[in-house]
């Protein structure tokens, strides 16, 4: 279907309707008495031939241009007004008169174009339809049917049977014939302007409409010319050029889209008057009109027809629509009953759930709370609602300033649209107390409109204390073992060294073995002190201006004899920049990471090292550990020092780390494969060390690794 052809645009059937307005008004002009009747008589021959024309050529390219199912209804349409326009040229060329000698050849075109219309309408596509419905349209159409054959009975048939205007068998049954086929057609476009579809309404509407002014101009031409008083040049004329003019004017309607409503057509209520209107009419015609107000005995049996046909109908759609209104009283109780147990079940998850949970709505006031949250809280829901959460139930920080709404997360929920999770946050109770809790703001969007949000939390109160107590544990553990540590270590040396005497091959080897495992035991304790005092502050930093070129190059230097063992090298690439860091902690980190890659590159590779300028574009911002939309490819606590900073970049060609681990390698004693601490040595707190270090710094810290290629780890530091 070719889309942008006419008959398609709103702007098209606009223009189209203006020009047949100003030519039905023109026409109409010219039709009044003012002018000679022979003046008058070629308007209506012009114009007749130019309605037909153009609604013929209008209905010809709608076929071309419109939807599959539709091209052959419009087709036919085509066919019947070119047709009926051959009937108009052939009895004009032949001089015919329609009263003293009318064309057996023009009459039976227009029988035939009627036919073809007839078909062309009932072609028409309408939505499948129940069996009640089936009826109800049958007994419409015998209904309408029905009445206007009665008017035609009383008004048209008695003048045709008493004119001696037409002569012959053939011209005598072609003047009975065709309003016959005029009352089809008329009954077939009632039917389709009751049973049109919402998107065609405006189209079909026209056509029925334009075909029941082409039968009603038929009907009168042929009452006028049994009388032997019709004469071309009259506004009677004006039901040809009308229903010419309708039927081209609906083909430059808008098509309706695919997926535009095609189902019921016009109210039940409106169906309803169409019949009756109709049926009222030849009542009023039958006893205003006809030659006798007593119907003869073929009325009469076609009155009684009409009317039991009207009650059935009126039976039938009473109770179908009782039928209808049952089955949607009981769907709605039904989907009432769905929607309270679902409503319920989702109450009962609330209520369930142990963590906190709240709503706000677009502007942050409380629009819910779980009992969870309540109790967490120590308010109840009518304490809370339509109050504004953040000043509210969040606390100020430890220099006594609440946080800016603009900055809370629930804030940039709503704002980005995105889940926003926190594990820093402040709560404050309704006595005024606080306590910590791990957030996670998800915004409520409903068609791509964000209409607040829901707010989950959890009290990490003890989850907190026993970090702490295990922290202390720890630092005392690590510092209690150090010192036995050391002086076993010393003795096994000396054992080793032969200071005691030679040893056999398996005292030797086993002190090889034990004085192995103990410099993986004082290299993990060392690890402990070090995140210890990381974590609580109690690392001493000396920051000065260093050249990031020699932080590498001293790195290099000092994992240069592991790297070697290993069969792998090390070679510093680009490296600008000046960084303000304490120097000791730097190469801390770069140990830590050089060592990781040359542990699990393959020998004969090289890892490279890096350093230049970051850059917004290659730093990610505005991500936690968890963010969904960064969970592969940042794991970063701390804060960030604004202004300019360098980028450290440490790439290898190993195996590579899995999406799924990429967040929580920096966690502590994770490792992507549990034998590598037994293969690889090691203890699994080097990234989380170097975690401390940058972010204490100021910087960020992520790694970026595809499996079977290699392993890139960046971190930035304040540029000096």
């Amino acid at each position: 279907m070719d889309s942008g052809g006419p008959a398609l645009g709103r702007t098209h059937f606009d223009t189209a309707r203006v020009v047949v307005a100003g030519l039905l008004v023109l026409t109409t002009l010219l039709l009044l008495p003012w002018l000679p009747m022979g003046v008058r008589g070629s308007v209506t021959t012009v114009a007749l031939l130019a309605a037909g024309v153009l609604g013929s050529a209008s209905a010809a390219l709608r076929a071309r241009r419109t939807t599959p199912r539709d091209r052959r209804p419009w087709l036919l349409l085509a066919i019947a007004g070119v047709t009926a326009i051959s009937g108009n040229a052939w009895s004009a060329a032949m001089g015919s008169d329609p009263v003293s000698s009318p064309s057996v050849v023009g009459d039976g075109l227009f029988a035939v174009a009627l036919l073809i219309a007839t078909a062309g309408l009932l072609s028409f596509p309408t939505a499948r339809r129940r069996g009640a419905e089936l009826v109800v349209m049958f007994l419409d159409g015998l209904v309408a049917g029905g009445a206007m054959l009665l008017i035609v009975s009383v008004l048209v048939y008695p003048r045709l049977l008493d004119s001696s205007a037409r002569d012959g068998s053939a011209a005598q049954a072609l003047a009975l014939l065709l309003p016959l086929l005029d009352v089809v057609l008329a009954t077939v476009a009632v039917l389709l302007l009751l049973r049109v579809s919402r998107s065609q309404r405006l189209g079909l509407g026209l056509v029925a409409a334009g075909f029941l002014l082409y039968a009603v101009g038929d009907l009168t031409f042929a009452v006028r010319a049994a009388e032997g008083s019709f004469v071309f040049g009259t506004v009677l004329d004006l039901g040809w050029i009308a229903g010419y003019a309708f039927f081209g004017l609906a083909a430059w309607a808008p098509l309706p889209s695919e997926d535009e409503d095609t189902g019921r057509g016009l109210p039940e209520s409106i169906g309803t008057m169409v019949v009756f209107a109709v049926l009222l009419v030849a009542a009023v015609v039958q006893v205003t009109l006809g030659e006798s107000r007593n119907p003869n005995g073929a009325q009469a049996v076609a009155w009684l027809v009409l009317i039991v046909a009207a009650g059935v109908r009126q039976v039938l759609l009473t109770a179908d629509n009782a039928a209808l209104r049952r089955g949607l009283e009981r769907r709605v109780a039904e989907q009432t009953e769905h929607l309270r147990q679902l409503a319920r079940q989702n109450e009962l998850l609330l209520d369930s759930v142990g963590d906190g949970i709240y709503g706000v709505d677009r502007d942050g006031r409380i629009t819910f709370l779980n009992p969870s949250a309540g109790e967490a809280l120590g308010y109840t829901l009518a304490e809370l609602e339509g109050r504004p959460a953040h000043p509210v139930l969040h606390a100020t920080t430890v220099e006594g300033r609440l946080v800016p709404w603009e900055e809370c997360p629930v804030f940039a929920a709503m704002s980005t649209g995105q889940v926003q999770v926190a594990d820093d946050e402040l709560l404050r109770r309704a006595d005024g107390s606080t306590f910590p809790a791990d957030m996670t703001a998800a915004p409520l969007i409903d068609d791509d409109e964000v209409l607040g949000g829901v707010i989950v939390f959890r009290d990490v109160t003890q989850r907190r204390e026993v970090d702490r107590i295990k922290d202390e544990f720890l630092s005392v553990v690590s510092h209690e073992l150090r010192t036995p540590l050391t002086s076993i270590r010393a003795s096994l040396e000396m054992v080793a060294d032969g200071h005691l005497g030679p040893l056999s091959a398996g005292a030797t080897r086993m002190v090889t073995v034990a004085l192995e495992s103990s410099e993986r035991l004082s290299r993990l304790i060392n690890d402990l002190l070090d995140l210890e005092r990381l974590e609580t502050g109690g690392a001493t930093r000396s920051h000065a201006a260093h050249a990031a070129r020699d932080l590498l190059e001293a790195a290099a230097r000092q994992i240069e004899g592991m790297a070697g063992s290993l069969g792998v090298g090390i070679e510093v690439g680009r490296a600008d920049g000046v960084v303000h860091a304490d120097a000791d902690q730097v190469m801390q980190t770069l140990t830590n990471l050089i060592g990781n890659a040359c542990k699990f590159s393959e020998p004969g590779s090289v890892v490279t090292l890096e350093s230049g300028p970051a850059t917004t574009a290659t730093t990610p911002t505005g991500t936690t550990a968890t963010d969904t939309a960064a969970a592969g490819r940042a794991a970063e606590t701390g804060a960030v020092v604004a202004g300019p900073q360098v980028l450290f970049e440490v790439r290898d060609h190993g195996r590579g780390i899995p999406a799924d681990m990429l967040s929580s390698v920096f966690e502590r004693f994770e490792q992507v494969d549990s034998s590598d601490t037994r293969e690889k040595g090691g203890t699994g707190l080097g990234l989380t060390i170097s975690r401390q270090i940058v972010t204490r710094h100021g910087g960020r810290i992520w790694i970026e690794s595809e499996v079977g290629v290699g392993t890139s780890v960046f971190f930035t530091l304040p540029a000096g």
